[in-house]
């Protein structure tokens, strides 16, 4: 996430939101958000991991989701994804360039 704090006025300029998802509670999320003075929204899926399995990034035995990145398009249309779960560096990077090719950049 703090991958993304750092590109945010990138994204942003190129018309693009940013919202993190995860299985941890409202208050969780907001602490960590305001400890590291995230601009954008951090949503909870507690307790009903709706959105996680969803997606499909629940993990197996427990509330917790695998780190996955969706890019969206202006009609709510997944254009990429960045699966990767040991290079985090790699979900911000690969956003900002999936919203670029979208942005005609």
């Amino acid at each position: 996430m703090q991958g993304f704090q750092e590109i945010h006025e990138d994204l942003e300029a190129l018309g693009a939101r940013v919202v993190g998802v995860s299985a941890d509670t409202f208050a969780a999320n907001g602490a960590f958000a305001e400890k590291y003075g995230f601009e954008f929204p951090l949503l909870s899926d507690w307790p009903a991991n709706q959105t996680l399995e969803a997606f499909g990034v629940k993990r197996e035995g427990g509330p917790t989701a695998v780190r996955r990145t969706f890019i969206f398009d202006a009609d709510r249309v997944i254009r990429a994804v960045v699966d990767d779960q040991r290079d985090m560096p790699a979900h911000s990077a690969g956003a900002l360039e999936a919203v670029k090719e979208l942005a005609g950049s």
